[in-house]
Formats: C-alpha cells, sequence, structure tokens
C-alpha cells in the first residue's frame, strides 16, 4: 500500500531532475545574452553558499530612475541551475518599451537555454506582468511579479531552470 503513496511522489522527484537547461558550463551561461548587450559577467561565489553571474542594469526609457533590465544565472560551483531576467519597473506608466525588452530578452533566453521559443503562455504573461508557469524544451519558465511595498512600482522575473 506505502508504494502506491511514494509512486506519485517519486514520479514528480524524477519529472523535476530531468528539467534543465541546455548549457552546462558556467561560462556559456553567463554569456548567453552578450549580444543582447547583457552580458553576464564572471561566475564567482556569492557568499551564501551559491555561485552565479549577473549583468548590469540596462536602462530602458527615461527618469530617475528608469526601468531597468538585468540578467542573472545562478548554481553551484561548477554548473548553472537557473537564469533569469528581471524587469523593474521604476515608472510603471512607461512600461511598454521596458515591456517589448523584457519579451525580446526572453525569447532570445528560452531558444539559447532551453532550446525552444518561448511559449506563447509565457508570452502573454510577460505581456500583462501577471504570474504563470510552463514546460519549455528541456525545462521549466516562470513568470513571477513582485509589486513594492512603497507602491511606486514592481518588477517581473522570468526565471528558466
Amino acid at each position: 500500500m506505502w508504494k502506491l503513496a511514494i509512486a506519485p511522489i517519486l514520479l514528480l522527484v524524477s519529472v523535476s531532475c530531468f528539467a534543465e537547461l541546455t548549457v552546462t558550463s558556467p561560462s556559456q551561461a553567463c554569456s548567453l545574452l552578450t549580444s543582447s548587450s547583457l552580458p553576464g559577467g564572471t561566475w564567482r561565489d556569492q557568499e551564501d553558499g551559491t555561485w552565479g553571474c549577473s549583468s548590469d542594469y540596462l536602462e530602458i526609457g527615461s527618469g530617475s530612475p528608469p526601468n531597468n533590465l538585468a540578467y542573472y544565472v545562478d548554481g553551484g560551483v561548477v554548473s548553472p541551475v537557473q537564469v533569469k531576467l528581471v524587469l523593474n519597473y521604476n515608472k510603471p506608466k512607461s512600461r511598454d518599451a521596458a515591456t517589448k525588452a523584457l519579451l525580446w530578452a526572453s525569447n532570445a533566453l528560452s531558444e539559447k537555454a532551453l532550446g525552444v521559443k518561448l511559449p506563447a503562455s509565457i508570452s502573454k504573461a510577460i505581456t500583462s506582468g501577471q504570474p504563470a508557469t510552463s514546460d519549455a524544451g528541456s525545462g521549466v519558465i516562470d513568470v513571477l511579479r513582485e509589486d513594492w511595498p512603497n507602491g511606486k512600482g514592481y518588477e517581473v522575473h522570468v526565471v528558466m531552470r
């Protein structure tokens, strides 16, 4: 009887273990968006038990501060586990150009990190700024939104793993 209860759990664990990036080296993962003005920099210890790299902010639009986009890679000492884009909507009323940039970068990253085009459901979630999850190629893509407590903006994360 207990085997019947454990079998679905093992299936879920084994399926999530197969979700992975198509890139396996840190330097490769960090450089995926170099041609998109989002070079990931150098793989380094994050001083919290994880390793990773990140781009500088790419400013989109005007204002102080403007909306901005950044690229991050997280993982272990020798391998990347996830890549993500984070768009800070510092000027939410001027979101169109920033959303276009996030959508464009997400499409490029999906093809390079997971080997497939961005699923339509994820494109829709990015455009609307709403959460979503979808299988994509060898991995999974999550769109997350965090509204800032000060009420002056929010951020959207597109996470691929």
